[in-house]
């Protein structure tokens, strides 16, 4: 528990009993004070911020519009004012409650490191404070049982980083491997496929019956293998290696006839000389 201070109570009271020569602001103030007292933290806040209009530069004004916004829990706001306080504040009394109080909005924000340097500066300006000291090692406290479980957060934090790294890394090392099995693969498939090609290339040159025998100058992987035989064949390619053939035989049987012709004419004429020899000599 800590403890919230109030100041001005007292004498802004002594003011309205009086009632001379108070100020709008002051009156404002005195209106805060009363709706404070009774409960009413929103009529007080009102009231307050009046009196700060009014007087901008007034340190009660401002600091109690910081306790009427934190009895309201609004702490960020009650933050605004209380430093604007603290800024200016003329006397050690006035700084040290703004920085008091700003420790305990800072507490309620559960900024402890914040909490604890302004209770530091309240007890800056008044070291004799028992509240200001009590909240101020609760703070420290706090602080360092947060920055331990911060400690042991991040050690862990580092501890699961450096699983999920080494687990990324796994994962990278797989993808790679994986990726070169890809293309070892891939290459193998391309070397066959460039074999088969090949294969089908040296088929194609070589082994086409039909491509053989077309002019007559190529085998071929048919039966044709003698075209001597096959005389009167119209087929492709045979007529040019039977036409020498024929034509030896022709020109063969020329000759004959014509020595046959020769020798006819031969003997014709030897029988004739004989027949005239034979005329004379009768």
């Amino acid at each position: 528990m800590y403890f919230l201070k109030q100041i001005g109570f007292l004498a802004i009271m002594l003011l309205s009993v009086f009632g001379f020569g108070q100020s709008k602001a002051k009156s404002y103030i005195i209106e805060g004070n009363e709706q404070y007292q009774k409960g009413k933290f929103d009529n007080a806040e009102y009231a307050y911020k009046k009196a700060a209009i009014e007087d901008p530069t007034s340190v009660k004004a401002n600091y109690n519009l910081g306790n009427a916004l934190f009895q309201q829990k609004r702490f960020k706001e009650s933050i605004t004012h209380y430093k604007r306080s603290a800024d200016i504040s003329k006397t050690k009394d006035d700084k040290h409650l703004a920085y008091h109080n700003l420790g305990n909005a800072f507490m309620q924000e559960k900024d402890y490191g914040k909490a604890v340097d302004n209770y530091r500066l309240a007890l800056k300006n008044d070291p004799k404070d028992d509240a200001t000291r009590y909240n101020y090692a609760l703070a420290k406290k706090l602080l360092e049982k947060e920055q331990e479980k911060q400690k042991d957060q991040n050690g862990k934090d580092n501890k699961k980083d450096q699983n999920d790294q080494s687990q990324q890394n796994q994962k990278d090392q797989q993808n790679k491997q994986q990726n070169q099995q890809n293309q070892n693969n891939q290459q193998q498939q391309n070397q066959s496929q460039n074999q088969k090609s090949d294969q089908q290339k040296e088929q194609n040159q070589g082994g086409n019956p039909k491509a053989g025998g077309q002019n007559g100058n190529n085998k071929g992987q048919g039966n044709n293998q003698n075209p001597a035989i096959q005389q009167g064949n119209n087929g492709d390619g045979n007529e040019q290696n039977n036409a020498p053939n024929n034509l030896g035989d022709g020109l063969l049987k020329a000759l004959q006839d014509q020595e046959a012709k020769t020798q006819r004419k031969i003997i014709q004429q030897k029988s004739e000389k004989q027949r005239t020899t034979t005329s004379k000599d009768w």
